[in-house]
């Protein structure tokens, strides 16, 4: 009865994704051909705290696809595959999302989807999962130098998860931009 519960639940989520996900294609095609094209990659190793937990520690991967607006601050829509582990109680849950992203050289903000797996039993046999929805704003200087400081929540779509105690996992993390991210396609 609960697996299939959880299936149902996580066949919503796809199909909200999917209709969400094509409605934003279709509806930027327009006014993509004013948009100046600009594919880069950019990873970022990060570290934090999650509270009522612990450290956490992950990887953000971010794909530049193009610039909304060219002059300063430059505004880029990116999207963004993210790691996390979260320390909590002695285990390791895992947070994966993939997320949509604004980003300037002042903040970044993102909006995405994931799951939070974590393993149990003898030699971790054992395996939970609970789907959420990633919100995070981050903040910034110009310069190169200064560190982004990143508040993260990745809510639980299923309310209260028994492994972790409450219905969201609320991070704050800190990681460096890279000096010049790797560009793979720019139009002039």
């Amino acid at each position: 009865m609960m697996f299939n519960l959880y299936k149902s639940v996580e066949k919503k989520m796809c199909k909200r994704v999917l209709i969400v996900s094509t409605v934003i294609l279709l509806s930027m095609q327009s006014a993509y051909s004013q948009l100046h094209t600009r594919v880069y990659l950019s990873p970022r190793l990060k570290i934090g705290w999650t509270f009522f937990s612990g450290f956490n520690y992950g990887l953000d991967f971010t794909i530049g696809l193009f610039r909304l607006k060219a002059k300063n601050p430059e505004i880029n829509v990116c999207i963004s595959p993210q790691y996390m582990m979260v320390n909590y109680k002695g285990n390791v849950h895992s947070i994966v999302s993939f997320n949509a992203v604004l980003e300037s050289d002042y903040y970044r903000l993102n909006l995405g989807i994931g799951k939070a797996v974590t393993k149990w039993g003898f030699h971790n046999r054992n395996s939970n999962n609970a789907l959420g929805y990633n919100i995070g704003v981050a903040l910034s200087t110009s310069s190169v130098h200064t560190p982004w400081i990143e508040g993260n929540v990745f809510a639980l779509s299923n309310g209260y998860w028994e492994f972790y105690g409450r219905p969201y996992y609320m991070m704050t993390s800190v990681f460096f931009r890279p000096a010049e991210p790797y560009v793979v396609y720019e139009t002039k």
